[in-house]
């Protein structure tokens, strides 16, 4: 091929350019969500029990990547073994940063064990230390107890003496006493409780015996041991066992007759010789042995045969021996000067048998002595029961070669041995061991020097006393616990520890949840006999009560309690919020400004924290918001919102107080100020209400001054004048003109004279208000006070409209008189017809 012409070279060029742009280019990617189990809503606890079938299991999934995450739940039940019979699986979807509570109804759960294990697939999120995308658990269905005796195969009898201690012999023979073994087993998963009777015949001698108050745990049994008051005679015996009645609905299982014979007493004679094997065998070296056992008796040896070579067991077996036969048994161990010691247990023997067995051994060897003091030194006290106390012995080798040695501590039954210490001849070094402590007082403990490949001096063994003091005590105490509206709450707490050593404690600092602590504080430290105190602040958390707990780290403390917990207060701000009663005005017109107040109280014994309200209507419409400031314990605080008046007869609004972490709603419904009739709506004539008013005040003025002229010109005679003014009184009270005016309450219109000032009393709602006086009025009589004047109704004839009656409230209604349409009560609200009601 030749060589590119410029145009390839260019295209080339630009095909490069693109792949490389193209590998600038961000890919976009979609996330899913991530579905976590919420441990603690697990409604599951680990072994629990049930009595039934089924059981109903539920659990949350939280969603922690604020995606909505599709999961697959699956639940599998398996037996105890791991065997799966039943697979339950549901699909769900997680909304972002939410929590779905998951239900499974199981059925069919078989008695015992049910491993129920849980698992999320699919869009599944990193759980933390209380979350899991699988959890397992183990559900245990109870199974009713079923009591039984052992069948007669299983029944044991052996041969004791009259003080109960075994005989050895494989079978009862004369003279023995007999124990006799029998199990009770319950299969149930219940305990139960009852009688066991007992009867023994032989050779016409009777043993009867009763074992009371026998208890049986579920899924156990208990071997129950009766020994005869009698040496049984060689021949035939009968033993019976039978169960009270049990009441698990099956008898046939709760006696037994077993059938046994009585043999002669035989027992085994034993003998036992033992022979060299490494005769050339120099200190340290392996050496062996071969121990002969025979059995010249008249009974089979079945028991153990067991060899101590000094300190060190070399030899603990079961041995079967027939009659007339012998076993040849290996021993081995390192050559040291030293006795071996053999000897038969398991069974009664021969009183001429050689048991035990004694062989000394004689060899050139290491030989250790002790370098200073001839007891150990007790090092690292003083001690407290718990302690440990070391023990430390110097030694030398004055023997002839090299070897190890160790020392070896015994208390309470366990035995506590140093690391082996390798020492050439003549040379001198350290052992020591630790040694548990744990009584006060002064404990006992058993010492001696060991060898695997040399002698030991004698005297070099012994028993010292260890001092040993109480426990120290740990007493963790919280004194004093708050609570307030700015910290949450707050505790004291202080730990004591008795006189002694420093220590180092865990000290945890927390609350109780739901029957759990928790402990957000945990921390090791070391604490110095005495008081050590602090201050800890735990936050607003929703608990009762507050807890410290102190263990000991690497010791044991006295008996005492590790931890305590108290009280929170429960004084807490106590918020309530309400409406005022009144509007302003009392009754808003729709479309118009009105105001209502919001009313917010602290009736605890702390104080509050600011906040604030929100005003709306009951459909959600936003009509204001104001901030609370912080309210006082026992304080009351008003706030007042103004808006445009809802439509509607009424108005039902809805206050929310956002105080803290609650949320308080109030709701009140107030009444508008029009009365709305429906299908149909009624215009007052107000053009001819105002021509009356402006013809009335006319007609009034004029009779006034015509009465003033009249009064002017009168005659001064006492009599005349008490007659005019009677007469004048009694002209005005005749020719006043009255006008209509309407009830502020319920709007209903009253008819009082043009000249009257003062109170007046609605029939209908009883509401009294004040009217001024359209025209002036003659002078009233010298210290005579005005009464409230009667109105009028207004009558139906001359206004065009009549009155009806809510059905409901018994509210008294004016509406045109030739409606006949459906009308809302103001006060009651309640809807109802027009026309009256045909009976």
């Amino acid at each position: 091929m030749g060589r590119p012409t410029e145009r390839e070279s260019r295209f080339l060029g630009l095909v490069l350019s693109a792949l490389f742009m193209t590998c600038l280019i961000p890919y976009a990617s979609a996330a899913g969500g991530g579905g976590v189990i919420d441990v603690s809503s697990f409604s599951l606890a680990d072994y629990e029990t049930t009595e039934f079938d089924t059981y109903e299991l539920h659990f949350d999934i939280v969603e922690l990547l604020s995606n909505d995450a599709d999961i697959e739940v699956q639940v599998e039940l398996s037996s105890f073994d791991g065997t799966p019979f039943e697979l339950l699986s549901q699909n769900i979807t997680v909304v972002s940063d939410s929590t779905q509570q998951v239900h499974f109804s199981l059925t069919s759960i078989p008695y015992g064990y049910t491993i129920v294990e849980v698992e999320l697939l699919g869009e599944v999120g990193t759980p933390n230390a209380t979350q899991s995308v699988a959890l397992s658990r183990t559900l245990h269905r109870l199974k009713p107890y079923d009591i039984s005796l052992a069948s007669e195969g299983q029944v044991l009898f052996s041969g004791i003496d009259d003080n109960g201690t075994d005989t050895g012999n494989v079978t009862v023979h004369d003279g023995d006493f007999m124990r006799s073994e029998i199990a009770v087993l319950n299969d149930g998963d219940y305990p139960w409780n009852g009688t066991l009777s007992y009867s023994l015949l032989n050779e016409g001698v009777y043993d009867n015996q009763t074992f009371p108050n026998l208890t049986v745990a579920a899924q156990s049994s208990v071997v129950v041991q009766f020994n005869s008051t009698f040496a049984l005679i060689e021949g035939a015996a009968q033993v019976s066992f039978s169960l009270n009645l049990s009441g698990d609905g099956d008898s046939s299982d709760e006696s037994r007759e077993v059938n046994i014979s009585i043999h002669p007493p035989p027992l085994p004679l034993m003998g036992m010789s033992i022979e060299y094997l490494s005769t050339n065998a120099t200190a340290g070296e392996v050496v062996e042995w071969n121990l002969n056992v025979s059995n010249t008796g008249t009974l089979d040896f079945q028991g153990t045969l067991s060899c101590d070579f000094g300190q060190e067991s070399v030899l603990n077996i079961e041995v079967m021996i027939p009659v007339q036969s012998a076993s040849l048994q290996s021993i081995s161990s390192t050559a040291r000067p030293n006795l071996l010691v053999c000897q038969l247990m398991g069974m009664r023997i021969d009183a001429a048998s050689n048991s035990p067995f004694f062989y000394a051994y004689h060899i050139e060897s290491a030989a250790f002595e002790s370098a200073g003091s001839n007891i150990p030194a007790m090092l690292d006290g003083p001690w407290h029961e718990g302690d440990m106390v070391l023990f430390s012995m110097l030694i030398r080798n004055h023997g002839d070669f090299p070897g190890h040695s160790t020392l070896v501590c015994e208390t309470q039954g366990v035995e506590y041995s140093s690391n082996p210490l390798h020492l050439d001849v003549d040379a001198a070094g350290e052992v020591s061991v630790w040694v548990p402590l744990s009584n006060p007082g002064d404990q006992a403990v058993n010492w001696s020097l060991s060898s695997s490949d040399g002698s030991i001096d004698a005297g070099l063994n012994g028993t010292l006393l260890v001092p040993v003091q109480s426990q120290q005590i740990l007493t963790p105490t919280i004194s004093s616990v708050s609570w307030d509206a700015e910290n949450g709450i707050r505790f004291s707490w202080s730990v004591e520890m008795s006189e002694g050593i420093d220590r180092q404690v865990r000290i945890r600092l927390g609350y109780s949840d739901s029957g759990f602590d928790e402990y957000p504080l945990d921390y090791v430290v070391t604490l110095e006999p005495g008081v050590t105190s602090g201050d800890y602040v735990l936050g607003f958390v929703d608990t009762d009560r507050v807890s410290i707990r102190t263990t000991p780290v690497n010791w044991t403390s006295g008996a005492s309690f590790t931890s305590f917990s108290k009280s929170v207060p429960d004084e807490r701000p106590s918020y309530t919020v309400d409406f005022g009663q009144l509007s302003v005005p009392n009754r808003p017109i729709p479309g118009e400004t009105g105001s209502v107040t919001v009313q917010i109280r602290n009736g605890g014994d702390v104080d509050g924290t600011s906040g604030y309200l929100v005003l709306s209507t009951q459909e959600g419409k936003f009509l204001g918001e104001k901030t609370t400031e912080v309210i006082e314990s026992n304080q009351d605080l008003s706030y007042s919102f103004s808006f445009t008046w809802p439509e509607g007869t009424s108005a039902s609004l809805k206050v929310t107080w956002i105080v803290g972490s609650q949320n308080l709603v109030a709701s009140n419904t107030f009444q508008s100020g029009a009365v709305v009739v429906e299908d149909e709506a009624y215009q007052p004539p107000w053009v001819g209400l105002f021509g009356g008013i402006v013809l009335a005040v006319v007609v009034v003025l004029g009779a006034r001054i015509y009465h003033n002229r009249a009064t002017d010109s009168a005659s001064p005679s006492t009599k005349q004048k008490s007659n005019v003014s009677a007469k004048n009184r009694k002209k005005h009270t005749s020719t006043a003109e009255k006008i209509q005016i309407g009830c502020p309450e319920c709007a209903r219109q009253l008819r009082v004279p043009a000249d009257y000032g003062g109170l007046v009393r609605c029939p209908d709602c009883s509401t009294r208000f004040e009217v001024t006086p359209r025209i002036e009025a003659d002078e009233e009589e010298p210290g005579k006070e005005q009464d409230e004047e009667p109105v009028e109704v207004v009558d139906e004839e001359h206004d065009g409209k009549k009155e009806i009656h809510c059905p409901e409230c018994n509210q008294s209604l004016r509406i045109p008189s030739e409606y006949s349409g459906s009308v809302r009560c103001p006060a009651c609200e309640k809807v109802f017809s027009a026309e009256p009601s045909v009976a």
